[in-house]
């Protein structure tokens, strides 16, 4: 967390800019895509009130529609808008140059980052159902999934593969670094949401760093911008 608010502090106009901008759109098409299924629903619920039986038949499954069509939406633009997050994020830690140009440079990650992300949430969720232990390992396990896509142009099953490998015998310390980011964000919601968009960026960074730590790669030079 000390090199992550460190590496903003060297440049706090880009770093925070790219990543809060970044941050902003995936909420923005998330609420969106829940504003048209609402409107869709509200819809059919004034329709139900009017009882007119059948056309509501006819707009549930449109309501239905909108929900799954929303959330594929959803998972499209974030895996993309992710992708050049953390490729940004992997430069600002390494100390490699970049640019606010970075947020939209996931176009050749893209499609392994979505199956990624795909398998990801299906997997972590599934084992949240079981306890919640085996979902917090699972979660943890492939936590290094997108930095191994973006940084060695892997597929998503060689990714999720190499990840399960690079974080095996140091996952306790990964669960005590998603400890403090849990409480972060949560501060930061506490903070009138505005706290997450300073989080946010802090987070991605470390993240980044954690990653370049277990693959014995070096870091960016403390308080130099790229």
């Amino acid at each position: 967390m000390t090199f992550a608010w460190e590496r903003i502090k060297a440049d706090p106009g880009t770093i925070l800019a790219t990543i809060v901008v970044g941050v902003i759109l995936v909420w923005v098409v998330g609420i969106v895509t829940r504003f048209m299924a609402s409107i869709v629903g509200g819809v059919g619920g004034a329709v139900t009130s009017r009882h007119l039986g059948s056309a509501f038949d006819m707009l549930t499954p449109l309501y239905v529609g909108m929900l799954g069509l929303g959330s594929i939406i959803n998972v499209v633009v974030s895996s993309f808008i992710i992708a050049g997050i953390m490729n940004f994020s992997l430069k600002v830690a390494r100390g490699a140059p970049y640019t606010f140009g970075d947020l939209f440079s996931g176009t050749p990650f893209f499609v392994s980052v979505l199956v990624a992300n795909l398998v990801v949430v299906i997997g972590v969720s599934i084992g949240l159902l079981f306890l919640i232990v085996p979902g917090v390992i699972l979660a943890l396990g492939l936590s290094m999934t997108f930095p191994l896509i973006i940084d060695r142009n892997l597929g998503p099953i060689d990714a999720l593969t190499e990840s399960w490998k690079l974080t095996d015998g140091h996952k306790a310390n990964l669960f005590v670094f998603m400890l403090i980011a849990v409480g972060l964000v949560i501060a930061g919601v506490c903070a009138c949401f505005v706290g997450v968009l300073l989080v946010m960026p802090l987070l991605y960074i470390a993240h980044m760093y954690i990653y370049l730590k277990l693959t014995g790669q070096p870091v960016a030079v403390i308080g130099r911008a790229a």
